[in-house]
């Protein structure tokens, strides 16, 4: 499967892939000022140990990623510009830098090498290749990235800068990890289930459907524009609190 040489007519966006990305973005900035507030001492969650807050983090994860596998496959079947793809990823790898070189300066020991931007960077690069084999390799590959943890960590994952795969035997210290394996099978997951619902490169009737009520308009929003949310959203509570915590309690 190859990207179009040229890019197409404008495409029409599905208001319910929106909607669900805005429901994992607004979950994501209700993760991160909980840990903002812990940090601060104004209030005690256990981000990193209650079992509710860990699979919680993960639940976020998952759903950006299997909804970019869907993504993917959307894209291909309706024509995907050359130009558009390398300005997409150039736009997120960018903004993973830029989350690497900001937690970098905050704490070098915890900084963000590896996040969930830094992943779906790294997925769309490699998603292309996958999506050359039948729907059962496919599904055989998922299968494949959800066990590799298991299967393969030891010690020739050992080396620091292979910590991104997920294969190290030992705990990465990071304040937002997302590595290749088992996540990268999120994705394929959803890139199987896209070539199963897709019709045309459209989601069917059923599924496409798009509520005009003004929550669901603001998490279309939301959805739409989720890099720039999450871009912007932890440096504006991060810094709110921190202003707040100065002026009441320094």
């Amino acid at each position: 499967m190859k990207l179009a040489a040229a890019a197409g007519a404008d495409r029409p966006r599905h208001a319910s892939l929106d909607m669900v990305r805005g429901v994992a973005i607004l979950a994501m900035v209700v993760y991160h000022f909980s840990w903002d507030l812990t940090f601060f001492g104004l209030a005690d969650f256990r981000i990193f140990e209650d079992p509710a807050w860990i699979w919680f983090a993960r639940c976020i994860a998952g759903t950006f990623l299997f909804v970019m596998g869907v993504a993917q496959v959307m894209a291909r079947r309706r024509g995907l510009s050359a130009p558009a793809f390398w300005r997409r990823f150039a736009l997120v790898a960018g903004c993973a830098a830029a989350i690497s070189a900001a937690t970098w300066a905050m704490d070098p020991e915890t900084f963000i090498f590896f996040g969930i931007l830094h992943h779906m960077a790294l997925a769309a690069l490699l998603i292309v290749p996958c999506l050359r084999l039948p729907t059962v390799g496919l599904a055989a590959l998922a299968l494949f990235c959800f066990a590799a943890p298991d299967l393969l960590t030891g010690p020739a994952f050992g080396h620091p800068l292979l910590a991104w795969t997920g294969l190290a035997p030992y705990v990465v210290l990071s304040s937002d990890f997302v590595p290749l394996f088992p996540w990268f099978g999120v994705a394929l997951a959803g890139a199987v289930t896209g070539r199963a619902v897709l019709r045309d490169g459209r989601l069917p009737p059923a599924l496409d459907w798009s509520d005009r009520a003004p929550p669901a308009r603001a998490l279309r929003l939301a959805g739409r524009y989720s890099l720039l949310i999450y871009m912007v959203h932890q440096p504006l509570l991060f810094g709110g609190l921190y202003l707040l915590t100065t002026l009441t309690m320094g």
